[in-house]
């Protein structure tokens, strides 16, 4: 049971690095620098990223253990 934990944690950091890379510049886009420092802007942006990198996670996890790769 341990090592799904410490593959499940790895996969959301890589994830949410990733998902972060892609729309950081899409979000840099949209917004002026002022807006960004704001905590509603910040808030919802690294919900949506959290969110997005939550549900890659889930889904390759599941594709895994299809792939009879891992075993929970």
């Amino acid at each position: 049971m341990g090592k799904i934990w410490v593959i499940g944690i790895t996969l959301f950091i890589v994830m949410t690095f990733l998902v972060w890379k892609f729309f950081n510049g899409f979000y840099k886009k949209e917004h002026s620098k002022k807006m960004r420092k704001t905590w509603g802007a910040k808030m919802y942006y690294w919900h949506f990223i959290l969110m997005i990198s939550g549900l890659i996670t889930t889904f390759v996890i599941f594709l895994l253990k299809y792939g009879n790769v891992l075993a929970f």
